[in-house]
């Protein structure tokens, strides 16, 4: 198998230059104060602030166990002795759920958002809206953060900050405020790229994480996807499949990699596969890449250190003597070309390491610039975590209860439920959309992880506990048919999962799913999270 690094042009424990709309060093956000975490335990000592940042960011709701505030005027949140998991807000709980995290020293879209694509498009939103005469501070406007409307609500709620849908999505909300126009996506990336340059904020604590060193013998898995993807003769993004029903069963998956950090060598373990196979899709707005069953890797596969040591974040952290939350939490938004083997390719990234679930995420977007690929740019969504040994994995376990709000495009209203996954069975009930806009409070029915898993929850009784998923599986899109029992017609549907961990247990994040037809118009959208 070819072995294939995601690399960056130069180590992000390097420090970074970064410009950008903010180059006034005297209003670059300050560091929260944080304790060092315990990363051999995995309890990391709880942090008491933390300060969220597209510049500082002031009337931001958020909730925290049963307490709910607003961020002060330098972005702080106060995590206090009950130091959970923390939802983000803009116009409270019946606004718009931005995402929720692991309490932290310093959040920022990409970590509240999840993606890419959600993290700039937040970032354009917080933009445009904020009351600040400047960008070195964003206020929320008195409108939303002050007893906000059931309008001003209700339209923070249809929001979503997915694909072409979020720029229609906000048009109610900028009429409400009266605000300016959309800020543009370039734009957005420079304020954080100047918000996020790691010269001015540090983030996180500077105690080395052994484990992620070489010599440790730990074993760290690394899952990835492409979300989508944009050639150069295609006008818009197009959206990567990851796996396809076929006569109900499924068929593809992601990229699956084992590491173990011997002191000797960087070693890639057996049963690892990166490589995957391409195709294009008869679909319009969609291409399909799925793992290569026959490039499962037999054997293991040594490299030195030193090639590792130039790779860029996380494997540079590994090779490090120092590696630590904070090296391994930097952005570098500003494009960098590098060389990629033969070809040339730039991209952008951020990498957070969290101490609580322990896991390493990056969110990237790279263009090539020669070869048969040039001109394409691909976003993707990696994860990086330790585990004990190399036949074990993590996962994240739906047993409880999750509240859903369901939004569909044109329609005013939003649909909330309550699913309760049991030991065998799920049951759903509250509101749901009937028809085109209609909704009904009469939803009440029990099934089995079985009956779920044949329609689009796909992961359920894929692992040896029938209610958990891991972090690829909840990072997938898939194609599946959503035809009745006893119908004659197929009807092909796309559904779009994304979910960034969150909490000891990984169970705390934020489940979107965006349903999407064969051409690519949205249908839905349904965020989950757990009571």
């Amino acid at each position: 198998m070819q072995f294939k690094l995601s690399l960056v042009a130069a180590s992000l424990l390097a420090t970074l230059t970064l410009t950008g709309c903010n180059d006034d060093s005297s209003s670059a956000p300050t560091t929260p104060d944080v304790e060092k975490p315990s990363p051999e335990t995995g309890n990391p000592t709880p942090v008491t602030t933390g300060q969220f940042i597209d510049a500082k960011v002031q009337g931001l709701d958020y909730v925290i166990g049963t307490k709910a505030a607003q961020t002060d005027a330098e972005g702080n949140y106060e995590l206090g002795a009950e130091n959970g998991t923390i939802s983000f807000y803009i116009g409270g709980k019946d606004g718009l759920l931005i995402g929720s995290v692991s309490g932290r020293a310093v959040t920022t879209p990409f970590e509240a958002a999840g993606t890419y694509e959600r993290s700039i498009n937040l970032a354009r939103l917080l933009l445009t809206i904020n009351e600040h005469n400047d960008d070195s501070t964003i206020i929320i406007p008195s409108l939303i953060k002050d007893n906000p409307s059931a309008g001003i609500q209700a339209a923070l709620a249809k929001i979503t900050l997915d694909d072409v849908y979020f720029e229609k999505s906000v048009e109610t909300l900028l009429k409400l405020l009266d605000s300016k126009a959309l800020v543009a996506a370039a734009d957005a990336q420079k304020h954080m790229q100047a918000s996020l340059n790691p010269e001015q904020l540090q983030r996180g604590s500077e105690e080395v994480l052994t484990q992620w060193a070489k010599g440790s013998n730990q074993i760290i898995i690394h899952r990835s996807a492409n979300l989508r993807v944009k050639n150069s003769s295609d006008d818009k993004f197009k959206t990567v499949i990851h796996q396809d029903q076929q006569n109900g069963k499924y068929i593809g998956g992601l990229s699956l990699m084992n590491y173990k950090l011997t002191d000797d060598q960087f070693t890639v373990l057996t049963g690892s596969n990166d490589s995957t196979i391409e195709k294009t899709s008869t679909l319009p707005s969609f291409v399909y890449e799925m793992t290569d069953e026959a490039k499962v890797s037999t054997e293991n596969e040594m490299m030195p250190w030193s090639e590792i040591e130039t790779m860029g974040s996380p494997y540079a952290c590994m090779t490090a003597k120092n590696c630590s939350e904070r090296l391994l939490t930097q952005a570098n938004l500003k494009y960098i070309e590098r060389q990629d083997g033969d070809h040339k390719q730039k991209e952008a990234q951020s990498g957070t390491y969290d101490p609580v679930t322990q896991v390493y995420t990056q969110i990237r977007s790279k263009e090539y610039l020669d070869g048969d690929y040039a001109g394409r740019i691909s976003e993707s969504i990696e994860f990086f975590y330790p585990v004990t040994d190399a036949k074990t994995d993590r996962f994240v376990d739906f047993t409880g209860t999750w509240t859903a709000k369901e939004t569909r495009p044109n329609c005013p209203d939003v649909a909330t439920s309550t699913l309760t996954f049991g030991e065998k069975t799920i049951t759903l009930t509250g509101q749901e959309f009937t028809g085109t806009c209609e909704i009904t409070d009469g939803l009440n029915e029990t099934v089995t992880y079985e009956d779920y898993a044949k329609m689009d929850f796909w992961w359920f009784g894929t692992n040896v506990q029938v209610s958990t998923a891991t972090l690829d599986q909840l990072n997938t899109t898939v194609r599946w048919n959503d035809k009745d029992t006893g119908e004659t017609n197929d009807n092909f549907k796309i559904n779009r999962f994304s979910y960034i961990p969150a909490g000891k247990a990984w169970d705390q994040g934020l489940l979107v799913r965006d349903t999407l037809n064969d051409n690519g118009d949205k249908i839905a959208t349904i965020t989950m999270k757990k009571s």
